[in-house]
């Protein structure tokens, strides 16, 4: 049996093929494939968002925590989205287990944003331990997390530099709309947890200065051809050293 969902992908198919056809110079073709296109959109009650929104996928990468992700965490989610053209959400999992991030893109784009995310979070939370162990281990919880998050910032910072952004084209950014409009209407503002204890500006200096040259060594090869098993990690994770 098949299911409705396959059958509703198998018309979104054909729909967009007769869409496509309905751009041809021949008149007569193109009015008969917009005729067509328009009929199954009725019959299945499918909208032209639905269509557009039929280009896009997604992809999820683990987050460390259940729903206030910290202020670097955000930010390496959100600067990996951009350099891949994808739009980033943090999801909550309701039965208490760790949430996630969901990058949305077209193509390959939402495998290629998560794979890159879990790389360059794996290779941090390892700095930020070794750094955390030589530097940090005499400081007061509260001051710790504070000079943690400043280090993990300016790593972000750094790391993400070696990546260039793509700017997607409008129907891009129209398709993932559309997509996030019809699956994630219940969308809520998100606060990253900031951990902000009274430090002495030496400190703070040092702790930023020591995270972005960490994160100038963490190097990505973008692969060719939209492959994730393509995107490797050149440099090894032995840079951590202070």
């Amino acid at each position: 049996m098949v299911s409705k969902i396959t059958s509703q992908a198998r018309v979104l198919v054909k729909i967009k093929k007769c869409l496509k056809l309905s751009a041809s110079s021949n008149a007569n073709e193109a009015a008969i494939a917009l005729r067509q296109a328009q009929a199954m959109m009725a019959e299945y009650n499918i909208s032209m968002d639905d269509v557009i929104a039929a280009e896009v996928s997604s992809s999820y990468a683990k987050s460390s925590v259940k729903t206030n992700p910290s202020d670097w965490e955000s930010y390496l989610a959100k600067a990996v989205a951009k350099a891949f053209g994808c739009e980033v959400l943090f999801n909550i999992d309701w039965f208490g287990k760790p949430g996630s991030w969901l990058f949305i893109g077209v193509g390959s784009s939402p495998e290629l944003a998560c794979y890159t995310y879990q790389v360059l979070s794996r290779q941090l939370k390892k700095c930020r331990s070794v750094y955390t162990k030589i530097h940090l281990k005499r400081c007061k919880p509260a001051t710790q997390k504070t000079r943690t998050n400043l280090y993990c910032c300016s790593w972000v910072v750094a790391a993400t530099k070696k990546i260039s952004a793509m700017v997607p084209d409008e129907a891009t950014t129209s398709a993932i709309a559309a997509y996030i409009d019809k699956n994630y209407s219940y969308l809520t503002p998100l606060t990253p947890r900031s951990n902000k204890a009274p430090l002495r500006r030496n400190l703070t200096y040092k702790d930023a200065e020591a995270g972005f040259l960490d994160g100038k060594s963490a190097t990505l090869n973008r692969g060719m051809g939209g492959d994730a098993a393509k995107v490797k990690k050149i440099k090894g994770e032995k840079s951590c050293l202070h």
